[in-house]
């Protein structure tokens, strides 16, 4: 049985805001964006560090319904579903009605991990804490705020601003367990705030 101090939501939270910086599709020295593959890329690549850090295997596209599982030994542990834009309350519906894959004894995840970019937080959280009433397991909601931008200043039309952590829990309120800046260069004092501009 997997500890269940191992591998938890803060800890999934803060390896993705770390690993978030690392291999940035973007640099702050004059490219105009990375488009919407490129964030998927990137997303995939930080979902399969977290699971070698934690020790888990990765399977992305499991089931043909899920964007990745995490299993340990035991079995189904963290489902993680990511989207670029629109349809994310379908994406919170997969992970809260998630079939065991592998292990029928098995009772569950440990959580779901939902990743959408969105330019108001505030609705965002309301609409998921309305989808996600008696869920079987809690959900880590992670949001990078954007601002829509022309196409001709960033290719993904969007650019970043923070990104924000938050936990739902049968019968608990949201709480915002990880705020962080979106790009690497505004974290101040890293070596990523000192690059050339």
């Amino acid at each position: 049985m997997l500890e269940g101090k191992w591998a938890t939501m803060e800890d999934f939270a803060t390896l993705f805001q770390y690993l978030w910086y690392q291999d940035f599709p973007i640099s702050r020295q004059g490219t105009i964006g990375a488009r919407q593959a490129d964030w998927t890329k990137h997303i995939d690549r930080v979902i399969g560090n977290i699971a070698n850090l934690t020790g888990f295997v990765v399977r992305f596209e499991a089931g043909g319904r899920t964007d990745a599982i995490l299993r340990s030994t035991d079995g189904n542990e963290v489902a993680v579903e990511w989207e670029w834009g629109g349809g994310w309350n379908e994406e919170l519906n997969k992970l809260k009605e998630h079939k065991k894959l592998w292990r029928k004894d098995k009772e569950g995840l440990k959580y779901a991990v939902l990743i959408t970019y969105t330019d108001d937080i505030k609705n965002y959280c309301e609409q998921t804490e309305g989808i996600w009433k008696d869920p079987q397991w809690p959900l880590l909601l992670i949001l990078v705020k954007e601002e829509k931008v022309s196409k001709k200043k960033l290719s993904s039309g969007r650019e970043f601003e923070e990104i924000r952590m938050y936990r739902f829990e049968k019968n608990k309120p949201e709480e915002l367990i990880r705020a962080a800046k979106a790009l690497p260069w505004e974290v101040a004092g890293t070596r990523w705030s000192y690059e050339i501009k």
